[in-house]
């Protein structure tokens, strides 16, 4: 995974090769009409395999096309349609495997001419694989045969990923994965990429060595910090295209971005000021996010705390109150683990499938802390000094926490000290398990619920709670080995009533994500973590 310094470096980088090559083979002045779309992250790299932000995965969902492409459904939902492969089958193996055989459009070139083929994918599957790539986004093949193998001892070989023929792509899954068409092969990471180009030096943000396979292309200059990309004329289906053209600039002060778009200057602006959110009435919208912060518990901590308390501890904090210390319109309280947002396998959200696992009615609230008391009637209370959180420190965090440390004193009677570190330091206190309440937020990597349930099982190296559970596990086994949609989610929303009833996991807020979009514009859709799509955007007709 890229450090700090290395993603410093490349953005120093970034911006020379993007400000200086760019722009010096600028085109002609141009007569189409382009989106103008503003994005909240410079950009770094537009390497699918590296890329980490939302405004980066956005412009690389541009560039390139995956075996499959999302789609709009009349009710607002996505579907997974054919892009470079034209079709599939999905054969279940005696061993509880599935070959998936893909079979590739023969009229899908990369922007160098050059025909894009199934060895393209098999090459860019196995370096997003490969540990020696340090690519950020590996986890995304987690469900392929091989995977563990392979980043272990660095053979690729061993990743069930492999090419008969040029348009042939076939893909052995260690387990059903009931998700892989529509949130795998349509993701960002793994786009396929040209080889020829990845062994150039900076190849993805220098003009002259990226190749792409996508809708759009950057044959436009970088010019005053915006990178416009042109639909591409050997595009397979070229006439589903809306804009002429996409502009993006990159802004990350968002009052910055917030005049651009009063000014007309933009069409989209992607985040929103906690002002200006507070002051529209309409205009704006905020999707669910695939981030949560939770409260953890260390169950193999000297100092545990009981079933009993730590329900209470639950029970008894104001989520509202906390949400608004985060920020109005861009944190919501959370009602369970799995953020609003996260689809469902079977289709719509997975938070409303399974329901609230939390009551955050304010109607209840005095109810609520009355049967926390009750919980802890006979309770003990630890020593003053006895019980630490520690968390990752800043402004906004301090103030979440000190809240929450207030709201079990008044209502528990417990004392809890507060101790903020910075984010290394918590890291390297949450693997060594040297604490008994933590502060922690998690971030979905796909749009799925699994992401942020499988970190609890008990041989997870994410399981910071060292949370040991036998039928948690058993469920969690369970939902990966279901045969129809309903089941999975009706197993994994099991295993979220079970571990927030545990008490060792206590959810306290969401992200949402903000946006506004012009008001005769419509066809925009997200897939639900954080990328947006502007490829089908239309105006309306006055």
């Amino acid at each position: 995974m890229m450090n700090r310094a290395k993603r410093f470096t490349a953005l120093l980088l970034g911006l020379c090769m993007m400000l200086g090559i760019l722009s010096a083979c600028g085109a002609e002045e141009s007569t189409y009409r382009a989106m103008n779309i503003c994005l909240p992250d410079e950009l770094v790299t537009l390497d699918p395999a590296m890329v980490t932000t939302d405004s980066e995965k956005i412009v690389v969902s541009h560039l390139y096309e995956n075996l499959m492409r999302l789609s709009v459904n009349e009710d607002g939902s996505t579907t997974a349609v054919p892009a470079v492969a034209k079709s599939y089958q999905c054969e279940d193996d005696l061993d509880g495997t599935q070959t998936y055989t893909f079979t590739l459009r023969d009229d899908v070139f990369w922007s160098d001419g050059t025909a894009v083929t199934a060895h393209d994918f098999v090459y860019a599957w196995q370096r997003l694989a490969d540990p020696a790539t340090e690519a950020p986004n590996a986890a995304m093949l987690d469900m392929v045969s091989g995977y563990s193998a392979a980043r272990k001892d660095g053979d690729m070989s061993k990743l069930k990923v492999s090419a008969p023929d040029d348009y042939t792509l076939v893909v052995k899954l260690g387990y059903q994965c009931l998700y892989f068409i529509d949130r795998i092969c349509t993701a960002a990471a793994t786009m396929p990429v040209q080889q020829a180009a990845v062994e150039q030096e900076n190849w993805s943000m220098n003009r002259s060595t990226l190749a792409t396979n996508g809708a759009y292309s950057v044959v436009d200059s970088w010019r005053d910090g915006v990178l416009t990309v042109l639909p591409r004329e050997n595009y397979y289906d070229l006439r589903r295209l809306g804009p002429d053209a996409l502009a993006f600039r990159f802004v990350p002060d968002v009052q910055e971005a917030e005049r651009l778009y009063e000014a007309g200057e933009v069409d989209f602006v992607l985040g929103m000021s906690e002002e200006t959110i507070a002051q529209q009435e309409e205009g704006w919208a905020a999707d669910g996010y695939p981030v949560v912060n939770t409260l953890i518990i260390n169950q193999m901590s000297d100092n545990v705390l009981p079933e009993s308390l730590r329900l209470a501890m639950s029970m008894s904090m104001d989520r509202h109150e906390i949400a608004g210390i985060m920020g109005a319109g861009y944190y919501a309280p959370a009602d369970g683990l799995i953020p609003h947002g996260i689809a469902a396998t079977t289709g719509g959200e997975f938070r409303q499938v399974v329901g609230p696992l939390i009551d955050l009615a304010p109607e209840n609230a005095e109810a609520n802390l009355l049967a926390a008391k009750d919980l802890i009637a006979e309770q003990t209370m630890p020593d003053t000094g006895d019980v630490t959180l520690i968390y990752e420190t800043n402004d906004k965090n301090d103030a979440v926490v000190q809240a929450i440390l207030a709201d079990w004193q008044e209502h528990l009677g417990l004392t809890v000290v507060a101790e903020g570190m910075d984010r290394e330091s918590l890291q390297k206190a949450l693997k060594k398990g040297d604490f008994t309440v933590a502060m922690i937020t998690a971030k979905a990597d796909r749009n799925d619920a699994a992401c942020l349930l499988e970190d609890w099982r008990s041989s997870d190296s994410g399981n910071y709670a060292h949370i040991h559970n036998s039928a948690y596990d058993l469920l969690m086994r369970i939902s990966k080995a279901a045969g129809s949609d309903e089941a999975r989610d009706a197993f994994m929303g099991d295993a979220e009533r079970l571990l927030l009833e545990s008490g060792y996991v206590i959810p306290v807020w969401f992200r949402t994500r903000p946006w506004q979009l012009k008001n005769t514009m419509y066809g925009m859709f997200g897939d639900g973590t954080g990328v947006y799509y502007f490829h089908s955007v239309l105006e309306r007709v006055s």
